[in-house]
């Protein structure tokens, strides 16, 4: 977590329009500013589908045949695991990088193009059960598929609003908690799934 304050402080000016959700790196095309970056930057595509991500979500895209209905599709989401299959056939199989809030997790079949033959994919959102940031996302969504190099997103950055007295408390509150993760954020050194 870096505080406005803190990174003005050495140099990086806290004006910028961004979420204060959204995903930051330093910008190497301007030094000493930050930049947000796009869910489509924290993601990848296989074979079979496409991902992204943000610090708190996960969005996959599975196209289907044009005929394909929800009784062809099955598909578990539990908080350590997830299975899709299509007619049988595995699209994903096995455990979640990290732990996902199931409840809030979900899936659609849904029409994107009403042309002949229909398009057709299976949308997944996956709600992260704790943030990530930087080299801390998601590598894949199932341990086992193809990953992307988080590591070249950079250190964990956390733009928190001075004025805001939550997110203070909750800055102090980590960094003298040894126990806790900072800003309650994914800790990658943590074993997952606990």
């Amino acid at each position: 977590c870096y505080p406005p304050s803190t990174l003005h402080a050495a140099g990086y000016s806290p004006s910028y329009s961004m979420a204060a959700q959204g995903a930051v790196v330093f910008d190497k095309r301007n030094p000493g500013a930050l930049r947000e970056l796009r869910p489509e930057e924290l993601g990848g595509k296989t074979a079979k589908y496409t991902w992204k991500q943000t610090n708190w979500e996960i969005w996959c895209k599975v196209p289907v045949d044009a005929e394909t209905t929800r009784a062809d599709i099955q598909c578990c989401i539990k908080r350590r695991y997830f299975s899709l299959y299509v007619f049988g056939e595995k699209i994903m199989d096995g455990p979640l990088f990290d732990n996902i809030d199931q409840e809030e997790s979900s899936w659609t079949l849904d029409t994107v193009d009403q042309g002949f033959p229909p398009r057709q994919e299976i949308n997944i959102t996956f709600i992260k059960e704790m943030e990530t940031q930087g080299r801390n996302h998601w590598a894949c969504i199932v341990e086992g598929e193809p990953t992307i190099n988080t590591h070249k997103f950079g250190a964990p950055i956390k733009v928190i609003n001075p004025n805001d007295r939550a997110a203070m408390k909750l800055l102090g509150d980590t960094s003298s908690d040894k126990e806790r993760p900072f800003c309650n954020m994914r800790d990658p050194l943590a074993t997952p799934g606990k």
